[in-house]
């Protein structure tokens, strides 16, 4: 809990973050134990998931509520995966469900559907980058900081999640 309050600037943000972690620590474990089936690595994942969550408070304070669950639903499916990688244990069947974004663009209700559709189509790193981008509107510098990566390979995974969305969106055109 140190390093938490030395990340966060005053008590008003302690008591804001204290206030999510309790609402959501639960949910928190639940995922991480999921992705790790180890109570031990759930706790830690749990701790690194939260305290990253303090050093990016700033920006996740700004988000919406909607985009608030969906940044620390993302943000420990990262932490339990770092875990993973560092244990050397590798688990190819998880995949990215996102169910509650739809965008707000000028965009009609079967064109949203079909955008979605081809998403979820998409492996689960390209949903997850396109969701980070374009539903939580964080930046190259934040994502890289999120998932544990360069800007640059931000950028890079960014770039190549489009073209395979754009594919995906193409095949449908073509079919229909």
């Amino acid at each position: 809990m140190l390093a938490v309050n030395l990340l966060l600037n005053d008590e008003c943000e302690r008591s804001e973050f204290e206030k999510l972690y309790n609402e959501y620590k639960n949910e928190a474990y639940y995922i991480a134990y999921k992705i790790l089936d180890d109570s031990a690595l759930a706790e830690d994942a749990v701790a690194d998931g939260f305290l990253s969550l303090a050093g990016n408070f700033r920006t996740f304070s700004s988000l919406d509520a909607d985009k608030k669950h969906g940044y620390i639903i993302v943000t420990i499916r990262n932490s339990a995966r770092m875990i993973l990688r560092k244990n050397r244990h590798h688990r190819d069947d998880l995949e990215y469900i996102d169910e509650q974004y739809t965008p707000d663009e000028d965009i009609n209700r079967y064109d949203r559907l079909w955008i979605k559709e081809c998403v979820s189509r998409l492996c689960r790193e390209d949903a997850q980058i396109l969701y980070l981008r374009y539903a939580l509107e964080l930046d190259h510098k934040q994502i890289a900081r999120l998932l544990g990566i360069s800007q640059t390979a931000s950028r890079k995974r960014l770039q190549k999640a489009r073209q395979r969305l754009a594919e995906k969106l193409k095949e449908g055109e073509d079919n229909g």
